[in-house]
């Protein structure tokens, strides 16, 4: 099984793993998946959760007879925060036909309210607020608190990885929000079809949208999240503060005005130096 040492800058455990700052370092890595890790084709690494009722969660506690939706996330990310509704509604539509578990891995965007879990219990209590906070209806599950299943996958904010009943991933999103290219291959692979595009990376849609969701969910982190946000990535921190200036929108079309409205002014800006 490939780990994260091989494309993560060796990330691997502790503080590396659970770190206190956000950083570019960290936004850069976000926005691809590393080439050796484990993905589609590969089989599911073993792994031991334990879910927000304490029961213990492993690959031989998964049905044998679904496929299984993965999908992380944390409270102090807004990817998480804007895929939440679009994943609640695939669940009410396939969640008899695929096995949904949210793995609460570690907080984005670390601040003084919500900080980096030191314990496995206080990283309970995150995966609990995460249930509540986004009203989640199927099994929620905490990873190890190196984040053992987390880094084995290519350790993302929200990502999300499709297995089939065999155990064998067939498909991965960069991001949980990409929900019509998650769909079509969640029921492609219910109707036992062999998958026609195994990742997705598509930036434009899933991040603008999520841009509606910055500016809450940094300062749910607390102030040092909100820093951090505006030193190591900047034009996200603007875009999440121009997005809120759009309150009458909903939170996706918030983060595409926002988007929209930089791109225009760098078009405006362009035109004025030539």
């Amino acid at each position: 099984m490939n780990t994260e040492n091989s494309s993560q800058g060796n990330l691997a455990t502790g503080n590396d793993y659970r770190y206190k700052h956000f950083t570019t370092r960290l936004l850069f890595r976000d926005l691809r998946f590393g080439k050796t890790t484990t993905g589609p084709g590969d089989a599911l690494p073993r792994f031991q959760l334990v879910t927000t009722e304490g029961d213990p969660l492993g690959n031989d506690d998964l049905p044998g007879d679904k496929p299984l939706l993965l999908v992380f996330g944390s409270m102090t990310c807004p990817n998480t925060a804007s895929a939440a509704p679009h994943i609640q509604r695939l669940y009410e539509k396939l969640g008899d036909r695929v096995k949904f578990i949210m793995v609460y891995s570690r907080e984005a965007h670390p601040g003084e309210h919500i900080g980096q879990a030191e314990t496995l219990a206080e990283k309970l209590d995150h995966a609990r607020a995460l249930k509540n906070f986004f009203e989640i209806d199927w099994t929620v599950a905490v990873d190890t608190i190196d984040g053992d299943l987390h880094r084995a996958l290519d350790p993302k904010p929200n990502s999300a990885i499709l297995v089939n009943s065999q155990g064998t991933i067939v498909y991965r999103s960069l991001w949980a929000a990409d929900r019509a290219a998650l769909q079509r291959m969640m029921q492609a692979v219910i109707a036992g079809q062999q998958v026609t595009k195994t990742q997705s990376v598509a930036l434009f849609g899933p991040v603008a949208k999520a841009m509606g969701q910055v500016q809450k969910t940094m300062q749910r982190g607390g102030p040092q999240a909100v820093k951090d946000l505006w030193v190591a990535g900047f034009p996200i921190a603007l875009a999440g503060r121009i997005a809120s200036l759009f309150f009458w929108l909903s939170p996706d079309r918030r983060g595409l005005m926002a988007v929209a409205t930089m791109m225009l002014g760098m078009v405006w800006a362009i035109r004025l130096v030539i």
